[in-house]
């Protein structure tokens, strides 16, 4: 049974890669949409994308093990508690993610790329439509699929090793290198909320604060920008960003470092703190929990789960089970490598 929910897990990978890989082409020739696509027209089909494809799949998946979502999800409620220690962590997850993204824009200068165009989407759509986009959909359905279908799929496997898979696949997934580096920590971040608060509300709330602060500040930025730029001519304003981007590519590597270790430092404490905080609460919590079953003397069994042997009858199994997660990495090795 396990070998089966793994292998449906990844099998579903891979057909959330297809759709992702086609919805966009399909939805411009239906609409006859102009090429390049950007602005709003292309926050709507990259919020739709994922509405349609993760939210799907993760239908799909219930379907399939004939449980219900919230039962697969484990989404319960969480404590004010939890929410403010969240929100903390939050402010130290993008705190440590600035030191990341200025570390990887000078050892890998197509960062640069990445970061200019995500900005330029974000200048050229509407903040409502962005906070839904960018916020809202990510931090749900982005959780559901990965936090919640693979927990669930790989539940019994080795815990470093689910870990692991599940960071690769949530990084890989988002396709190009700025986000790739960066999204390795934010994973682990949401893996350790998800188990700190023993519900999937929790990494979707850190989540969407973490994407909140980024979208916001991003904001503020641009349209400060914007009036510092009124009144001069464009060809002088791309010359400064060219020259802005030539002097962040110039920074030395030491340089570079010093300016990270900074954030990694502050980021890294506030991190330590709140994680450590979280873990204590969930502690008191369940030492509660057991007090009080003691004293009423009852036993809680959790039902929906069964000691179902494994079939053990195919020797290979356990590596048929991993070749769709195989093909989806070479997949996006070959996205990643073409899209530059």
């Amino acid at each position: 049974m396990k070998n089966k929910m793994i292998l449906l897990a990844n099998s579903l990978l891979l057909l959330a890669l297809l759709l992702f890989v086609s919805m966009p082409y399909i939805a411009a020739i239906l609409f006859r949409l102009k090429t390049p696509i950007s602005g709003n027209i292309s926050l709507l089909l990259s919020g739709g994308t994922s509405i349609i494809t993760l939210g799907g799949i993760a239908l799909l998946y219930c379907r399939i093990t004939k449980r219900r979502f919230t039962k697969v999800m484990v989404i319960k409620k969480i404590s004010i508690k939890q929410v403010m220690l969240v929100m903390m962590l939050a402010i130290g997850t993008y705190i440590f993610a600035v030191g990341i993204n200025s570390l990887s824009m000078k050892l890998f200068p197509i960062a640069i790329k990445d970061s200019m165009a995500m900005s330029s989407l974000l200048n050229g759509s509407s903040t409502l439509l962005g906070l839904f986009v960018v916020i809202l959909v990510p931090a749900f359905f982005e959780e559901v699929f990965f936090r919640g279908i693979f927990l669930d799929a790989y539940e019994g496997i080795n815990k470093k090793m689910k870990y692991f898979i599940i960071i690769a696949i949530f990084a890989t997934f988002h396709g190009n290198v700025m986000q790739i580096i960066y999204v390795l920590f934010l994973g682990l971040i949401l893996l350790k909320v998800r188990e700190y608060t023993g519900s999937l509300l929790g990494s979707m709330t850190l989540h969407a604060a973490n994407n909140a602060i980024s979208f916001i500040l991003s904001k503020v930025a641009l349209n400060y920008m914007k009036l510092v730029d009124t009144g001069i001519d464009n060809g002088v304003i791309d010359s400064a960003k060219t020259a802005a981007t030539a002097e962040a590519m110039n920074v030395t590597l030491t340089v570079a470092l010093l300016r990270a270790s900074i954030f990694f430092l502050i980021g890294g404490a506030v991190l330590f703190i709140y994680l450590r905080k979280l873990k204590e609460y969930k502690e008191e919590k369940e030492d509660l929990e057991y007090i009080q079953e003691e004293n009423v003397g009852s036993l809680e069994y959790n039902e929906g789960e069964q000691c179902i042997v494994s079939d053990e009858k195919n020797i290979n199994a356990n590596k048929v089970k991993y070749v769709p997660l195989a093909i989806y990495f070479v997949a996006m090795t070959v996205l990643v490598v073409l899209r530059y």
